[in-house]
């Protein structure tokens, strides 16, 4: 499992380069260029937690009680679910009413 609560590089995330690549692109458009995606960020900080198919469901125990319980949301309720590349996917749980977000990307198993 990996979290990062900021702006991400492509070095920052332990993910496949095409998943990287497809995930950084999802993240831009909406804003239509990286540096306003950036600037949105920085206003209202949002959250990427990427979940491996090695992890355990005892993984998210590490996790504090909100952190959690947004983990479960998006996994259930959605804003929406993308697809990505290779088998992943990215899900939006918008996490406050200024837009801020957790984006959960998960490798799908079920092949």
């Amino acid at each position: 499992m990996q979290l990062l609560n900021h702006w991400p590089s492509e070095s920052d995330i332990s993910l496949p380069e095409q998943v990287k690549h497809a995930l950084l692109a999802h993240l831009i458009e909406p804003f239509g260029d990286e540096e306003s995606a950036k600037a949105f960020w920085h206003d209202y900080p949002s959250m990427i937690i990427i979940v491996k198919p090695i992890d355990s469901t005892s993984s998210l125990q590490w996790l504090n009680d909100e952190l959690q319980h947004q983990v479960e949301f998006a996994q259930t309720n959605p804003e929406y679910s993308d697809t990505l590349v290779l088998g992943y996917s990215v899900k939006l749980s918008i996490t406050s009413d200024a837009g801020n977000g957790l984006y959960l990307v998960v490798e799908d198993t079920n092949g």
